[in-house]
């Protein structure tokens, strides 16, 4: 299609190649990022992502890489079953921190 009207363009895009920091990549990896293309994609979605992003994740992985990443910014998880979890999530949004909601 872009050869048809003649517009200029890369033959095999990545968006691993278009948008990573490999700073930024190699720090994930140092936070438990798994090491596999996908995880990079993922973790760089979740980066540029202007709203919060939601991760499904079964084998956990993202989960624990989230929490090691944001624990030093004071990052609360909590879970729909707790009992103090409107109160968590208010207090989490006056005060500028990010929340984990799991499960």
């Amino acid at each position: 299609a872009m050869e048809a009207v003649g517009l200029p363009h890369s033959a095999e895009v990545n968006l691993i190649v278009v948008l990573q920091d490999p700073v930024a990549v190699r720090q994930w990896r140092i936070d438990g990022l798994p090491a596999d293309e996908l995880s990079t994609e993922n973790g760089i979605i979740i980066a540029k992502a202007r709203r919060w992003p939601l991760m499904i994740d079964p084998e956990t992985q993202a989960n624990k890489w989230i929490k090691t990443r944001h624990h030093a910014d004071g990052l609360c998880a909590i879970k729909l079953s707790d009992k103090d979890f409107l109160r968590t999530l208010e207090n989490a949004i006056r005060f500028g921190k990010p929340v984990l909601l799991e499960n």
